[in-house]
């Protein structure tokens, strides 16, 4: 595995954690909510794969410029969710039992 599936790898697994960060902190934890935000995952990882799938099978001149994009997308999108999961964490205080 190159450098490029590992930043990948990396990239959607803190996507993931983020969004379950905020999921666990949701009031009413329902199957539908879940839903919502596996779709939402899916609707940011799917773009990123298919760019990196892209990039390692075809040399393109400007694969790097978009391969680039969409790592800073998935990543600006990742610093707001985590944001958001740590501000609902700080929230919280003490009523969480994992506080």
């Amino acid at each position: 595995m190159n450098i490029v599936g590992i930043i990948t790898f990396l990239s959607l697994s803190l996507l993931l954690m983020s969004l379950l960060l905020i999921y666990s902190k949701l009031q009413h934890q329902a199957l539908g909510k879940l839903a919502a935000i596996i779709v939402f995952f899916l609707l940011n990882a799917v773009p990123l794969v298919y760019i990196v799938y892209t990039e390692q099978t075809m040399e393109y001149a400007s694969s790097s410029f978009t391969l680039g994009l969409a790592f800073m997308i998935v990543w600006l999108i990742t610093a707001v969710i985590l944001f958001i999961g740590i501000l609902f964490r700080a929230r919280s205080g003490k009523e969480d039992p994992y506080y």
